[in-house]
């Protein structure tokens, strides 16, 4: 009996409090991991590489135990851990458990690969916006292009993000694959609990969901909130109160007529989220920049409007299925708040379409794509 290609999954990127690209990860590996059970299967021994104690339980001599030192709960320091652990153990280990593959779901791995290696670029926001993250923009620079050199394919989120990688660091496209993020059909359908409206004192809300980085664009939706004539309706922000964006967007809060109808949340574990999804007005999400945009997915498939922006990937994720608005002008967006809050005709519509576009995707889907990367490249090899 033929020996099965060995698929080795970097698993060192989870989070404990998991938002972005730790969902995408915890998401995207579980599924993989689940294919040797279900019909995206194509005979591949998958092993993962984890510090997550979810994974250990669930998947148990599949996983290799890693220093929980290389998460990215660590900052930058785990980063650095990481990267050493790259080019170290990681490749002793890939030798003697006799791997065929390398891939990692996030934008690192090995410099000088002792398998062949795929990585995935989900973005590049460090160099759209390096005065928010100094040091990623040093990554970003120097090392990424390295890396991406080395890896015999790369993984992009989006059609977006790979003219982006291809314009910026000069890459074949015949080398990038497009392999659309997912969402749990599970766990995100509409299920309106008003429940959540009694726990948070809400009747009417706009909701974002994401983190307080400027490019999000928090500010502007604010503003433009902060103008409607509908005064019953609030604005409810869910996301870390870090201690680098929050302040910033605090203080401009403070200057609004409409701060008392301004509710920060904090961050939300992802179970909460369909319920604050379903019972919204909209999702107002008129971000940037993004390299796919999760939250405008995960709305659609809760039946919730989507208002965002027509701009970089999220057009891809959206279609025809949301409002949009013009990012960079207040009154652009606070039109978009008004058209959804006075035409009940218009949230239904969005609300079918939203559930409808959002049938395109699933981790079921992201994982039989990258499946077909992996073996697209052994292949090749």
């Amino acid at each position: 009996m033929s020996k099965l290609p060995k698929i080795a999954i970097n698993g060192t990127y989870i989070q404990e409090q998991a938002s972005g690209l730790g969902v995408v990860n915890q998401n995207l590996i579980s599924r993989l991991m689940d294919c040797s059970k279900d019909e995206c299967n194509r005979n591949l021994d998958i092993t993962l590489y984890s510090h997550a104690d979810s994974f250990k339980s669930k998947y148990g001599d599949r996983v290799t135990a890693v220093d929980p030192g290389l998460s990215p709960d660590r900052g930058f320091k785990g980063h650095i851990k990481r990267i050493y652990w790259y080019q170290s153990k990681l490749k002793q280990q890939l030798k003697q458990q006799q791997a065929d593959l390398f891939f990692s779901p996030v934008y690192e791995g090995m410099f000088f690969p002792n398998v062949p290696q795929i990585v995935t670029v989900h973005d590049l926001i460090p160099l759209k916006y390096p005065e928010f993250s100094p040091k990623w923009k040093y990554y970003y620079q120097y090392a990424l292009p390295f890396l991406l050199k080395q890896s015999q394919r790369v993984v992009c989120v989006s059609e977006y993000t790979k003219q982006d990688i291809v314009k910026t660091y000069g890459l074949n496209p015949d080398r990038l694959d497009v392999a659309y993020n997912g969402y749990d059909r599970n766990l995100f359908y509409p299920q309106p609990n008003p429940e959540i409206l009694q726990k948070h004192n809400l009747d009417k809300y706009l909701l974002y969901v994401g983190d307080m980085r400027f490019y999000k664009n928090l500010s502007r939706c604010l503003k433009a909130f902060n103008r409607l004539a509908d005064r019953d309706c609030k604005f409810v922000i869910t996301g870390k109160k870090d201690d680098f964006f929050y302040p910033e967007i605090e203080r401009q809060v403070a200057n609004l007529n409409a701060k008392e109808r301004i509710i920060f949340l904090d961050y939300v574990p992802t179970e909460d989220l369909p319920g604050l999804y379903s019972m919204a007005q909209a999702l107002v999400f008129a971000s940037l920049y993004e390299g796919f945009g999760l939250p405008v997915l995960e709305a659609m498939a809760c039946g919730c409007p989507v208002i965002t922006s027509k701009v970089t990937s999220i057009p891809e994720v959206g279609g025809d299925s949301v409002l949009y608005v013009d990012p960079n002008d207040v009154e652009s967006i606070t039109d978009g708040m008004n058209q959804i809050l006075t035409n009940g005709e218009l949230r239904r519509s969005l609300s079918d379409r939203g559930l409808a576009r959002a049938k395109l995707f699933s981790w079921q889907k992201s994982a039989i794509d990258l499946e077909n990367v992996f073996i697209k490249c052994l292949n090749m090899s």
